[in-house]
Parts: C-alpha cells; sequence; structure tokens
C-alpha cells in the first residue's frame, strides 16, 4: 500500500486509558459504517443514533442529553439558533388550513415569521394579549393547532399564566410552545406547567459570552420530538460540534452566572424604581409587577433582563439617555458576561404591531460587573439626561414640557 493511501486511511490510536473531563470535540460530516446492510439500514438509528454528521455527533448529542436533563425531559433537538428552533417547531406543527395564536410579547422575529412567513403557506396567526390566561379559549377553534407562549415577554416583560393556557389547549387539542429563553431551565421549567414543546435560545444564558448561536427544543413527546428531527433532516439543519462544545463549556458555570445577575439586576431594578426620571420598571421580582403572583408561583429565580419606561418628561429623550452609557453596552441579547442596553419599541399587549416615535423603553441586560460599577453608570446618565431636559425647557411641576413658549 502506498504510503499516501496508509496517510488518508490511518485511523485515530487507541484511546484506552484516556479519559477527559471535558467533552472531546468530535467533528464529522461523513459517517462510516461497517457494511453495505449497515449503510442502507442507517435511518434505522437515526432519531437514537450516528448517520450523517448534520444530524448528530457524539458532542452535539452529549449537549442534548444534557439540556434534556436540565428539562427532566426525554428529547432535545439542537438548532443554529433560538429562531431557527421556532421555526423548525413551528414549521413542523402547521400546516395550511391551520390557526397559531401568539402572545403579543412574543420575541419581534417569531411574530413576523407568523405574519410574514406562514401566511403565504395559508397559516393564519392571531395575536393574544400575554395576560389572558384561561381566557384564550375564546381565541381557540376547530383550526387551532398551536398556542405560542413567552413568559415573560422579552422586552414589555409581561409573565404569562402557563398552566392555564396549557388546559385550554389541552382541551382543544392544541400543542403549546413555550419560548423560554428570559428563566432557562434553571428558573422554570415549562413542560412542568403543562407545555408541550420548549424553545431555548442557547445564545443568551447557555452561551453566556455573546460568541455563540444556538437554539434547543425540548420535549417529553417521542411522537413529537420524532417530527420535528424529521422536518429538520429535510431542511438540512444542524449544528457543529465546536459551538456545542462552547455551549457545554457555557453550562458548567451557567447557574453562578444566572445568579449573580440576578440579584444584580433586581438591585437595580430596585433602586430604579426610586429614581424620579424613571415611570415603570419592568421586573417580574417587583411585588408592583402585574404577574408578580405568577411568577412567584412559577419561576425559581429571576434573570439579568428587565426594562424600564422613563418618565413623561424625558420619554423623547431615550436615544441621549442610551447613548450616555458607558459601562453598558449598546446591543441586542442578552446573558453575556458584558452588561448592554438596548432601546426597544414598546408594544403593549393589545398592539399587532410597534408603534413609532417616542413609545419606547430601555431594556438591560445585566452582567457580571460589579452592581455599584452598574448603577453608577445608569445614574449619571439619567444626571445628564435631567441636565440636558431642564437645559433645552422648562419642566413644571406637574411635568409639562414647554419649549420656546410651546406646550411640548
Amino acid at each position: 500500500m502506498n504510503r499516501e493511501t496508509k496517510l488518508l486511511h490511518a485511523g485515530p490510536i487507541s484511546d484506552e486509558g484516556f479519559r477527559s473531563l471535558s467533552t472531546p470535540v468530535t467533528r464529522a460530516s461523513t459517517i462510516v459504517f461497517p457494511s453495505s446492510d449497515a449503510f442502507e439500514r442507517r435511518y434505522d438509528r437515526f432519531y437514537d443514533g450516528y448517520t450523517y454528521g448534520l444530524y448528530g455527533t457524539p458532542t452535539t448529542r452529549t449537549l442534548e442529553a444534557r439540556l434534556a436533563e436540565l428539562y427532566d425531559a426525554d428529547h432535545c433537538l439542537c438548532l443554529p439558533s433560538g429562531q431557527s428552533a421556532t421555526a423548525l417547531a413551528l414549521t413542523s406543527l402547521l400546516k395550511a388550513g391551520d390557526r397559531v395564536l401568539v402572545t403579543s410579547a412574543a420575541y419581534g422575529s417569531t411574530r413576523s415569521f407568523c405574519h410574514d412567513t406562514l401566511s403565504r403557506f395559508g397559516v393564519e396567526t392571531v395575536l393574544y394579549e400575554p395576560a389572558a390566561g384561561a381566557g384564550v379559549a375564546r381565541l381557540i377553534d376547530e383550526r387551532t393547532r398551536v398556542i405560542v407562549v413567552e413568559s415573560p415577554g422579552s422586552n414589555t416583560i409581561e409573565i404569562q399564566d402557563i398552566p392555564a393556557i396549557a388546559g385550554a389547549a389541552r382541551a382543544a387539542g392544541a400543542c403549546v410552545l413555550a419560548d423560554n429563553t428570559w428563566a432557562s431551565a434553571l428558573n422554570c421549567n415549562p413542560l412542568d406547567l403543562g407545555a408541550d414543546l420548549v424553545m431555548e435560545a442557547l445564545s443568551k444564558h447557555v452561551g453566556g459570552h455573546a460568541d455563540l448561536l444556538l437554539g434547543a427544543l425540548v420535549t417529553r413527546d417521542e411522537g413529537l420530538y420524532r417530527r420535528l428531527k424529521d422536518t429538520g433532516r429535510t431542511m438540512g439543519l444542524g449544528i457543529s460540534a465546536d459551538d456545542a462544545s462552547l455551549a457545554l463549556r457555557g453550562l458548567q458555570t451557567m447557574p453562578l452566572r444566572l445568579e449573580r445577575e440576578g440579584i444584580s439586576a433586581l438591585t437595580l431594578a430596585r433602586w430604579l424604581q426610586c429614581r424620579s426620571e424613571i415611570g415603570d420598571v419592568l421586573h417580574p421580582a417587583l411585588p408592583n409587577h402585574p404577574g408578580h403572583s405568577i411568577w412567584r408561583r412559577d419561576f425559581q429565580g429571576a434573570s439579568g433582563l428587565f426594562s424600564v419606561r422613563l418618565a413623561p418628561p424625558f420619554q423623547a429623550n431615550v436615544s441621549a439617555f442610551v447613548d450616555s452609557l458607558k459601562v453598558f453596552r449598546i446591543g441586542a441579547s442578552w446573558g453575556s458576561t458584558q452588561s448592554i442596553v438596548t432601546p426597544q419599541l414598546d408594544v403593549s399587549a393589545n398592539q399587532a404591531l410597534p408603534v413609532p416615535g417616542s413609545n419606547r423603553i430601555v431594556r438591560f441586560s445585566v452582567g457580571l460587573e460589579p452592581v455599584e460599577d452598574l448603577q453608577a453608570d445608569i445614574e449619571a446618565a439619567l444626571n445628564a439626561l435631567v441636565a440636558d431636559v431642564v437645559h433645552e425647557h422648562w419642566i413644571d411641576e406637574e411635568g409639562t414640557i414647554t419649549t420656546r413658549g410651546r406646550e411640548r
């Protein structure tokens, strides 16, 4: 045999006596089989074995197993992003003529996928108020197949009564898909609350360092899992072993990071409640939050993501406030070790589309910086905001802003 052939066909040396503390990164596209018969029967092991690198390697399957354990579930499928996971779930569960109910507080791309993409294939989307609870039953008809919940909503932080919604869905034979990215499995398990399928964007808390794009679907229903896996195969969806390895690493520190972020975020939320420049603090752990009692019932903790509305005299100055922050970096996503601030359009519960103008909120994703540095950063930005507004306008005792003799 030629040396070139020997080099190409040489296998790895024996790993006897070697066991790594971390999960090895197993990269593969082609997977070889011992015989033509085994190759022809490869799809017999498609759901729980290895057929082609796109559909699973030991590294990616290890990640799926760890996530399933966190949710006390039997099955997990990892996808290239949280959005691709949501899209796969809805594509697998819906067909022309069906109807999907989506909370109006859902992630914007989820609503867009339903309105812009599913509608082209004959699927009707109906938005419902996050506080609907069991009242969502009034919107369910014989065509309703899926109800999408996101508790809390990732911008306006509404808490949903998942058990009540799941009860209404179950009575009608519909499936509940829960976006659990805000809480992660450590702070809430929607499967225990009645959801059939959980989506989590692993780019957030699991990745934890703003350098990873992954999503996951978790279920206890084998038939549903197989349906998802089949659709994912025909769509060519899979993840790399390298990304799975980063997620596995992130899982090891996620409990510590999530605890630190949650404590710091609640500290800031309580402090911001006392600031006159802030109109509303949207954090479910605050007793005055509309969903606080449900949050206490269904959640084991809070993450580092919350939002605020500036007080009326300052609502037109959101951009100036955000631009004044120095420690908080402007960007999307959350769950990073570094704190992030995101100016967002404020979509209320009964609005199908964002409202333009000054109807905006500020969303904070709290990282691992000492909370006193984060507080000082926000305080400096608020002080600059007040100085700017006072310089440009006159504010009377009732908060009315007057500019150059005209009420504004």
